[in-house]
């Protein structure tokens, strides 16, 4: 699969501006869900973060007792990482082109994830992602709207191209790849506007 240009831009923005972007979201990760996933994941299970960015959430999942590996395709943001989890196990990919065996991980955490690709293309990396995980749970979260690669002005990365879905459209991802126990719900963006709804979804299989 091909690349999108916007969406290389928008990876050249995260490795300029990480550490802003660790520092504005390091106190506002989604606890409750880390906690539910990790219950279902079973302890020590080996899971993926994937698009980990500085590593906030990577922390979240090693602290509830997983085995995270985090993987993202900046280097920038990486490094953040690399800073804040030194023995940690991080990985730079994009994710439609993951370098692990099929069935490797026990859980993929999918957490604003698929943000910057264009629509057409999250279902054949969503597609490819599951390959990589065997049963376990899955974490998926990104804004609610219709939006397909719309340049919007960041607060912190500056201008970027960003997609989003609706709830039905995020229950048919998971609903198409025999997730059970499915759940999607709204929630109030914590950092901008708490009146701008993202979809955040759990499942397992």
């Amino acid at each position: 699969m091909e690349v999108d240009d916007r969406t290389l831009a928008s990876i050249a923005a995260y490795d300029e501006h990480a550490d802003a972007y660790q520092q504005l979201f390091r106190m506002k990760r989604p606890s409750t869900s880390v906690h539910r996933f990790a219950e279902w994941a079973g302890r020590g299970a080996l899971v993926a973060d994937i698009g980990c960015g500085p590593a906030n959430d990577l922390r979240l999942l090693s602290d509830a007792g997983l085995h995270p590996v985090g993987i993202d395709a900046s280097l920038g943001a990486l490094r953040h990482a690399r800073l804040l989890m030194p023995r940690h196990a991080l990985v730079r990919a994009f994710m439609h082109d993951l370098p692990f065996p099929v069935d490797t991980f026990s859980g993929m955490w999918l957490s604003s994830a698929f943000t910057h690709l264009p629509r057409a293309q999250w279902p054949h990396v969503f597609g490819h992602l599951m390959t990589r995980m065997g049963s376990g749970p899955v974490y998926f979260s990104c804004y609610r709207g219709t939006a397909d690669m719309e340049l919007v002005d960041d607060q912190v990365l500056g201008p970027v191209h960003r997609s989003q879905a609706t709830e039905g459209e995020v229950q048919s991802l998971l609903d198409n790849h025999g997730f059970s126990d499915v759940t999607v719900e709204l929630r109030g963006d914590p950092i901008v506007d708490r009146r701008r709804p993202w979809v955040v979804a759990m499942g397992r299989r």
